[in-house]
């Protein structure tokens, strides 16, 4: 056991001048579990961009794109349509030049806008909830410019006015990074 936690430790650090200190860029395609809500699920786009300040420590924003969502009922109909913007620290555990776990913290603004029709006739919103946001995943670098990375992100609750109870929203999604 204590010569596996060695040669972990030993691929660790020497992978980790390699990917210390430069930009990058994501782009990640998922979708969203949207709990406590009558909208489906929608699909989502992240574009992002980030610092690595070491082997093991960086900062990245993005910006994510949610597809509408719409409730039809006899009555009417409602559409959501939301957005979000983050700020993140992420860790990094580097196993090899080319395998990593990440892990994310941070703020997210969540910004959710309800139209409806029929009986719903109306807007609701824009409303934008500030919430944690933390996320975890795995990154296969293929050089040292290219990457792919998957990952599960808890945005937290989002809500359309501030008498909306809100809908607990957690993300799956795999993407692209690119080093500069």
């Amino acid at each position: 056991m204590k010569k596996a936690l060695l040669t972990l430790a030993l691929c660790a650090a020497s992978a980790g001048p390699a990917l210390a200190q430069h930009w990058y860029g994501a782009v990640d395609i998922g979708t969203l579990n949207m709990r406590n809500t009558i909208y489906a699920d929608p699909g989502s786009v992240t574009v992002s961009g980030g610092y690595r300040f070491s082997p093991n420590l960086g900062a990245e924003a993005g910006v994510t794109a949610i597809g509408d969502t719409t409730f039809v009922n006899n009555n009417g109909s409602r559409t959501a349509r939301q957005g979000d913007m983050r700020f993140l620290a992420v860790g990094f555990l580097p196993i090899n030049p080319n395998f990593e776990f990440f892990g994310k913290a941070g703020l997210g603004l969540h910004t959710a806008r309800v139209r409806g029709s029929g009986a719903y006739d109306g807007t609701t919103g824009p409303h934008t909830t500030t919430n944690v946001i933390v996320g975890a995943g795995i990154q296969l670098n293929f050089n040292q410019r290219f990457g792919m990375r998957i990952q599960y992100e808890h945005l937290g609750k989002a809500k359309s006015s501030e008498n909306d109870s809100g809908a607990d929203i957690s993300r799956v999604s795999v993407g692209g990074v690119l080093n500069f």
